[in-house]
């Protein structure tokens, strides 16, 4: 959503947009809806816990079901990783989004990355989104891949497959 903010802003200075694995945050949800997500992670940094305490349970909703231990590991450790203020700061700016999108602002072309089994930015959802880009914009060019077996961050799952479509894309938008 970060990256999608910078293209609505500035789409002049883009050749191309790469949203993997999610692209309006929580720009759409209601307030009700972002008000029992922040609370929701809160509750834990409240208690004491940092990242590193719940990153287990994140890494279960993050990791597709075949993802490999080694994934699984640089999943945790990225996620250990996070100062808990950083995260908390991070978890209000996104619980806190500054704009609705506006997807007609959409000049370059988006090449949309999701992953099979990805629970937080789901095919289906990325689809429609891709599909409202190509409805809104004035000369669409909206390309939407599916990431094979692999969760919500598709390019540490599946390395090899999201470099070729992210290379195929950046050779496009490059030409």
């Amino acid at each position: 959503w970060i990256a999608t903010s910078f293209a609505m802003r500035h789409p002049e200075m883009l050749a191309g947009l790469v949203l993997s694995g999610g692209c309006t945050g929580m720009s759409e949800a209601g307030p009700d809806e972002r008000e029992a997500f922040r609370v929701s992670r809160e509750v834990p940094m409240d208690a004491g816990q940092v990242p590193a305490d719940f990153a287990p349970a994140v890494v279960k909703v993050l990791a597709g079901p075949n993802a490999s231990d080694e994934t699984r590991r640089k999943l945790y450790e990225s996620m250990a990783a996070i100062p808990a203020p950083t995260y908390r700061d991070a978890l209000v700016c996104f619980t806190n989004p500054l704009e609705k999108f506006d997807f007609s602002r959409m000049t370059m072309p988006v090449l949309m990355m999701t992953g099979e089994y990805d629970r937080l930015a789901p095919p289906a959802e990325i689809r429609a989104v891709a599909g409202r880009i190509w409805d809104a914009a004035a000369q669409p060019d909206v390309q939407f891949e599916v990431i094979t077996d692999a969760g919500h961050v598709c390019n540490v799952e599946q390395p090899a497959a999201y470099g070729r479509r992210l290379l195929d894309f950046l050779g496009r938008v490059s030409a």
